[in-house]
C-alpha cells in the first residue's frame, strides 16, 4: 500500500515549476521569430520575475524556455502570473507571455496578446497533440511592449469534460453544464438553416464547446470573449449561439466588420432583441435618427451608434440585399470589405461588389422601407 501511495503521489507532481527566484536551471535562449536584420528583444531575470521588452524597431524576438517530457500525458494545466503593457495592436497569434511549443510543431500561447495584469495566476487547459513526446515551456514577447512573468506551473491534469455526439455536432462541456433535449433539437434546426445558407458541405460537423462563464472559456481557449469560432469548432457561453455558428460557417467568406457580419446575424435570427429590424429602421429613417451605410461601414462608428439603431439597420439592410440581390451578393460583400481596411478601400470594394454607388444602393434600400 505504501508503494502504491508513493507512486500516485509522484505521478501528481508538476511537470515544471519556475518561480524565477534565482537563475533558471535548464532554460535556454533561442530566436523565436525574426523579421530581417535589426535589434533583438531583451529579457532579464531579476526581483523574482522574468521581464521581456521590445520596441517598434525590434526585428529579432527572443524566447527563453525549457524542455519537458510528455510521454503518457494527455492534458496539461498551466498557470502563471502575467503583466503586459504597451502591446496594443499586436497581430493575431502573436505571443506575449507563456507558451508551449510541442515537438509536433504546434505552438500554444496561454493567453491572447493584450494588456493585462494578473493579481492571481491565470489558468489554461491544453490538450496534448497526438504523437507529442516532449515540448518547450517558455516565455516570449513577440510585439513591441513589455511583459513580466512569474510562478509558471505546468501539471498533468485531465479536466472534467463531458461529450455527446449528435447529428452534425460533437458537444463538449465541463462538469454538469450540459444540454436539455429541446436545446439540442433547436441547434439541429438552426445549424441546418445556416449550413444551407452558407452552402456548407453536408459532411461538415461542428465541435460545440459550452462553458459556464468567460474565465472558463478563456482557460480552454486563451481568449477572453463571449465566443471563439474556427472552421470546425465554436467555443461559447451559450447553449445555442447563432452568431458563433455563423462565424464558423462564414470564415471562408471574409472578415467584413460589423455592418455585414452583425447584419447577417440579425437577418438569420429574424429579429434583434425582439425588435423587427425593418420596422425599427423605418422609424429611425422617418425620425431622421438613422445613420448612413457609409458610417456604419466603419467598425468604430458602428460601435459608437446606439445598438438598437446600428444592429437593426444592419439587419434590415442585409435582409434587403438577400431578398433583392441574393446570398451570393452578400458573400461578395463579405469578401470586398475588411474590418482592418481603410474606409476608402472598403467603400471602393463594396461599390464594386454591389455594382453601384453606395448612395444609390442606400437610397433604394430606404425607398423599400
Amino acid at each position: 500500500m505504501l508503494i502504491t501511495l508513493l507512486i500516485a503521489h509522484a505521478l501528481a507532481l508538476p511537470l515544471l515549476v519556475e518561480r524565477f527566484d534565482g537563475a533558471p536551471v535548464g532554460w535556454k535562449e533561442r530566436v523565436a521569430s525574426q523579421n530581417g536584420g535589426g535589434p533583438s528583444s531583451k529579457y532579464a531575470v531579476a526581483n523574482g520575475v522574468i521581464t521581456f521588452t521590445a520596441t517598434p524597431a525590434t526585428k529579432k524576438f527572443l524566447s527563453f524556455g525549457k524542455r519537458v517530457d510528455l510521454r503518457g500525458v494527455e492534458w496539461l494545466e498551466v498557470t502563471a502570473k502575467l503583466t503586459a503593457t504597451g502591446v496594443e495592436g499586436a497581430a493575431p497569434g502573436v505571443v506575449c507571455g507563456v507558451f508551449l511549443r510541442f515537438d509536433t510543431g504546434q505552438v500554444v500561447a496561454t493567453r491572447e496578446c493584450a494588456p493585462r495584469q494578473d493579481e492571481a495566476p491565470h489558468r489554461r487547459h491544453i490538450a496534448v497533440p497526438a504523437g507529442a513526446r516532449d515540448m518547450e515551456v517558455g516565455v516570449w514577447l513577440g510585439a513591441a511592449g513589455a511583459i513580466t512573468v512569474d510562478d509558471i506551473v505546468v501539471e498533468s491534469a485531465v479536466p472534467d469534460l463531458k461529450s455527446l455526439g449528435r447529428g452534425r455536432f460533437q458537444y463538449h462541456w465541463v462538469g454538469n453544464d450540459g444540454f436539455r433535449e429541446e436545446q439540442l433539437e433547436a441547434n439541429d434546426v438552426r445549424f441546418g438553416e445556416l449550413a444551407a445558407f452558407f452552402g456548407a458541405p453536408a459532411t461538415l460537423k461542428l465541435d460545440y464547446w459550452k462553458y459556464a462563464d468567460a474565465p472558463t472559456l478563456e482557460a480552454f481557449t486563451g481568449d477572453m470573449r463571449s465566443y471563439v469560432a474556427t472552421d470546425t469548432a465554436v467555443h461559447t457561453l451559450l447553449r445555442s449561439d447563432v452568431r458563433a455558428m455563423m462565424a464558423a460557417l462564414s470564415r471562408g467568406w471574409g472578415n467584413p466588420g460589423p455592418l455585414f457580419f452583425e447584419g447577417l446575424a440579425v437577418h438569420l435570427a429574424g429579429d434583434w432583441d425582439g425588435r423587427d429590424p425593418r420596422l425599427s429602421t423605418r422609424q429611425a429613417v422617418n425620425a431622421g435618427t438613422a445613420s448612413s451605410l457609409a458610417a456604419l461601414l466603419e467598425p468604430a462608428k458602428f460601435a459608437a451608434e446606439p445598438p438598437e439603431r446600428a444592429y437593426t439597420y444592419a439587419g434590415a439592410f442585409v435582409s434587403w440585399l438577400v431578398a433583392n440581390k441574393g446570398a451570393e451578393t452578400v458573400k461578395a460583400c463579405f469578401g470586398a470589405v475588411s474590418a482592418t481596411a481603410t474606409p476608402a478601400a472598403n467603400l471602393a470594394g463594396l461599390e464594386k461588389a454591389l455594382g453601384a454607388p453606395l448612395s444609390k444602393i442606400e437610397a433604394d434600400f430606404r425607398e423599400s422601407l
